[in-house]
């Protein structure tokens, strides 16, 4: 058996070996992807071919599991190793998928100009090579996808990010009048080929620094007035898509539409929870107890905020003072962790007079003692029986219901996610995570609606994959015969 990572020097993100996933044929709903792709010839009914930028043959398929299972993507390139990075979705929307795949992965620093950015329609076993946006201040966080048309064979599509963020002040440099950010955006040409679409850059200003005055920062935090955490599509007929601040607020704008000056709403989050004020001034990740989420069904914007109170070791003195002076030892007991989580919610298209952030409503309120059932399923994955005993952190909210996808994480146990609905207070599951991979206790999986763009049986029947497999089979043998650039 190959050498899983972390087991040893030798380890390579190569070596990684795709688990076996449950049988989900037919299904549709919401999945968890795992972002980090497994490097695997494991072809079925969603296999695509194309090329990289230097010529080498790309084969990418997609694996469904039901949630808290993790989805994956395996993709295989004969040529090209990757010892230290791992190709990655960077975004999704409806039934597309965005690839960055390392074409130089023995950098150890992978940068836009060394990566390859490929658009994946699995239910048309489609993969394209998309032109390089040639910028890197674009990050994968601050990167979204958007399908028009629809996520299938029909549709096109556009990629939108911003980066290069900066203040603008008066001619005294004391008054500070805006801030500024480039907004890079690509979008292909035609729904039947992606090539002739090309990238274009604006520079974009946020005026109304509506945050500043709703969530002011303590003197002791510098910040940039918008650091992205996290994009994703929102959608409609002008194309919006979200840029998120997880300690701030939301960029809201309009993308696809004509006007030269897209519409630009700057939606400032509630303001932190007590527990978590020491958080934003130590300037610790807001991902720990935060996220954002767009809800399709509801066309809403959710948003989640946990504060959590790790268990902890008290100590007491001896019960009579004789007792201290004969030199009595201290009594001590565990206090177990807990944590509470609330949820809120907000219309995703805001009314003619703009967005704010008074306009957040509370949804659910949840203490971890009240999380009802998975007693066994606990213990048996954790070591511990109740959740509150679970320690849990990095919120990731499901776009379907009131679901919300935990981390846990412990040295002795390895890591797992917790699904608890937080709407009726039940476990609903709990499934471990790959242990060759290494999460460093944060989340490098997302939730999509993916499956629900897929023609059913597209998962696969053995039938369909022998097919797959001999058609994918006959385009590598064709397109490794070609020279290479």
């Amino acid at each position: 058996m190959a050498p899983t990572a972390g087991a040893g020097a030798g380890a390579t993100v190569s070596s990684w070996i795709p688990p076996t996933l449950p049988d989900c044929e037919g299904y549709d709903g919401e999945v968890l992807l795992d972002m980090k792709c497994y490097i695997a010839d494991l072809p079925n009914a969603t296999a695509a071919m194309a090329a990289t930028s230097t010529g080498l043959p790309l084969q990418v398929s997609f694996h469904a599991a039901r949630p808290p299972l993790l989805s994956h993507f395996c993709l295989h390139c004969p040529g090209l190793d990757f010892p230290l990075s791992a190709p990655k979705v960077v975004a999704t929307d409806a039934g597309l998928v965005l690839l960055r795949v390392p074409v130089n992965p023995t950098n150890h620093t992978v940068t836009i100009r060394s990566s390859d950015y490929f658009l994946y329609r699995p239910r048309a076993r489609q993969l394209f090579l998309l032109p390089s946006p040639q910028s890197d201040s674009i990050a994968d966080s601050a990167t979204a996808l958007l399908s028009i048309g629809g996520g299938g064979a029909g549709g096109s599509f556009a990629v939108a990010a911003i980066g290069n963020w900066g203040p603008v002040f008066d001619r005294s440099g004391r008054t500070l009048l805006r801030w500024v950010f480039d907004l890079y955006l690509y979008r292909s040409s035609s729904s039947s080929s992606f090539s002739g679409g090309r990238w274009t850059t604006r520079r974009m200003s946020v005026k109304d620094l509506v945050r500043d005055s709703a969530i002011p920062l303590p003197d002791s935090v510098v910040r940039l007035y918008h650091q992205t955490g996290r994009a994703f599509t929102v959608g409609g007929a002008r194309g919006t898509v979200a840029w998120v601040d997880l300690w701030r607020g939301i960029l809201l704008i309009d993308v696809t539409t004509s006007h030269p000056r897209p519409v630009l709403r700057d939606v400032p989050l509630p303001v932190p929870a007590r527990g978590n004020w020491g958080l934003l001034g130590e300037g610790r990740n807001p991902g720990y107890i935060r996220d954002v989420a767009i809800s399709r069904r509801r066309y809403c914007i959710k948003y989640v905020e946990m504060e959590i109170q790790p268990s902890r070791v008290v100590r007491t003195l001896p019960d009579s003072y004789h007792e201290w002076v004969r030199g009595g030892s201290r009594r001590s007991h565990v206090i177990p962790g807990s944590w509470k989580a609330t949820t809120w919610s907000m219309a995703a298209v805001p009314g003619r007079g703009g967005s704010s952030w008074t306009d957040w409503k509370i949804e659910c309120e949840v203490e971890s003692k009240d999380v009802a059932g998975g007693g066994g399923l606990l213990s048996k994955l954790s070591g511990r029986a109740t959740l509150p005993e679970v320690p849990v952190a990095y919120p990731t909210l499901s776009a379907d219901d009131d679901t919300v996808y935990l981390l846990s994480s412990t040295k002795r146990r390895g890591e797992m996610v917790v699904a608890v609905d937080l709407r009726n207070k039940t476990l609903r599951g709990a499934a471990k995570l790959d242990a060759q991979k290494t999460f460093c206790s944060m989340p490098t999986y997302c939730a999509s609606d993916i499956c629900r763009y897929l023609t059913k049986g597209t998962a696969g029947t053995r039938e369909e994959h022998k097919r797959t497999e001999v058609r994918v089979r006959q385009r590598q043998q064709l397109m490794t015969s070609r020279p290479t650039r």
